[in-house]
């Protein structure tokens, strides 16, 4: 029993590597026939029986119309199998542009299809398996963009996995298929989780501590309720899940610059410390505050702005990874 069970997982691996050497991997692929298959579905599979019973019912009765009919059918099942398997050929597919996401967010994965073999490709299916496929039709003169959700778990460089092209076009009777898979990977971010306490995480590159004061420009974090503090700097959310009563400090910043450092949060796992340090960073920038990031090994100067947003986040995706 256990050859047979050796014996079957070996010629499913074997049978995968086959279909996995002949699917391209490209971020701009044309689907050609070394990587397509064809299959009756369940219609052309009953379509089929029919054919059979048609025919031994024609033989039997020796009927001419009862053979016209036949050979009518199987014409038009000959010509449904070119189509299909015409409707997929010559169809580029070209890997769009992709935003990063933060882990647990959804990736919208953008694809663009394009005809090469200038005809129509009717009722596409594009999906990353048979179960959740988005359909569109590609004219010939004209491209088409379909955009697929990917739900990403974790941080760091994601390898896109394969996707499938199908369609049953024209009339349902067979499913032509085939997969693809895009080289470029995309870059996830870690996913932002709030501290327990902002004020634990706000540094300065001022020793002195003199780069804030009392104000109202900014939120600068929490600290315990003091009796006759005003009612609505409480933080009520914090009050609703039960963590006690705390007060919101606002602050108005002088000279020095934000400083998100990784030492500050040093009983903590990294993993959370990265999700403290996202969300700080992305607040800091919604806010249009200039910071700074460091790390071990790795250090980003105080700036702003959407290019200075992207390389924290980059260098925190990427600290501790190979």
């Amino acid at each position: 029993m256990a050859a047979n069970q050796a014996n079957k997982l070996f010629s499913s691996l074997k049978l995968k590597g086959f279909f996995a050497s002949r699917m391209p991997v490209a971020d701009e692929i044309t689907l050609e026939q070394r990587s397509t298959y064809i299959l009756p579905t369940k219609a052309g599979l009953m379509m089929f029986g029919v054919i059979i019973l048609m025919m031994v019912g024609a033989t039997n009765y020796q009927n001419n119309l009862a053979f016209l009919l036949t050979f009518l059918i199987v014409g038009i099942g000959l010509v449904s199998t070119i189509f299909t398997f015409r409707n997929l050929q010559g169809l580029a597919v070209k890997r769009g542009n992709i935003d990063s996401v933060c882990a647990d967010q959804t990736l919208a994965v953008t694809v663009h299809l394009n005809s090469q073999s200038k005809m129509d490709h009717l009722t596409i299916g594009i999906g990353f398996d048979k179960k959740s496929l988005f359909y569109c039709d590609v004219s010939a003169t004209e491209g088409a963009s379909i955009s697929i959700p990917y739900k990403t778990t974790k941080r760091g460089w994601l390898s896109l996995p394969r996707i499938m092209a199908t369609s049953s076009f024209p009339f349902g009777l067979l499913k032509v298929w085939t997969w693809f898979k895009f080289v470029s990977p995309v870059l996830i971010y870690p996913k932002p989780i709030e501290p327990p306490a902002a004020a634990d995480s706000i540094g300065t590159d001022n020793e002195q501590g003199d780069n804030k004061a009392s104000g109202n420009d900014d939120l600068y974090g929490l600290k315990s309720y003091q009796p006759g503090e005003p009612l609505s700097r409480i933080d009520w959310k914090a009050h609703a899940r039960e963590r006690g009563v705390f007060t919101k400090e606002f602050v108005s910043y002088q000279s020095s610059d934000l400083l998100f450092d990784w030492d500050n949060y040093q009983a903590t796992e990294p993993e959370l410390r990265l999700s403290y340090l996202t969300y700080l960073v992305i607040q800091a920038s919604h806010n249009n505050l200039e910071y700074g990031l460091n790390l071990p090994g790795n250090r980003v100067p105080q700036s702003s702005g959407e290019r200075h947003l992207n390389n924290c986040l980059k260098a925190l995706a990427l600290h501790g990874l190979e």
